[in-house]
């Protein structure tokens, strides 16, 4: 019982970790603005780099996730990933779910340096401190050892104004999943 709850406070701390926190006499971001600070992240010349994204669906516990390629290391990624999925606990379980997914993939095709790059800001924090929640334990083991087959990789916060193209395949994957169990496959 202490392990549920453990995991259902660190998804409602994730999920509110998403949630913009601005004062009410703090200017509203631009979109510019926003899409600028993203486009000039600094990549290592060679970087693969990977938008990805998690669509989930809090009645159905169903995510679609999304992985766009681009940087100098894309030549061999240039289709975007995707996957869905059924009992899903979280967001952020579907975030990592995109994420393991965008480095194991990478890994397979032996990247040597990637960045991921992801709007869910409080899993990318865990994610630079190496750190673990039980809910996620069996998928962050899956990105820390596969992360040790690259020669540099790196997780960033991207806003998710500028992650629009992952959040276009994670959704698509996930509408797929509802229209294939609404036709009984």
């Amino acid at each position: 019982m202490e392990i549920i709850t453990k995991s259902i406070s660190d998804a409602r701390e994730g999920q509110a970790a998403q949630a913009p926190t601005l004062r009410r006499d703090a200017p509203l971001p631009s979109v510019a603005a926003a899409l600028h600070s993203s486009r000039t992240r600094a990549a290592p010349p060679g970087t693969l780099l990977c938008n990805v994204d998690g669509a989930w669906d809090a009645g159905s516990k169903s995510c679609g996730t999304g992985g766009v390629f681009s940087g100098e290391g894309h030549s061999g990624c240039s289709a975007p990933i995707s996957d869905s999925r059924r009992h899903v606990s979280s967001a952020l379980m579907a975030e990592a779910f995109a994420i393991r997914s965008a480095v194991m993939y990478t890994a397979s095709l032996n990247v040597k340096s990637l960045m991921i790059l992801s709007d869910f800001q409080f899993l990318v924090k865990l994610l630079k401190e190496r750190g673990s929640v039980p809910a996620l334990f069996g998928i962050l083991f899956d990105i820390y050892h596969f992360s040790s087959l690259f020669d540099v990789i790196s997780f960033s916060y991207v806003h998710r104004l500028s992650n629009g193209m992952a959040d276009s395949v994670a959704k698509s994957a996930f509408s797929l999943l509802n229209s294939s169990s609404s036709n009984g496959v």
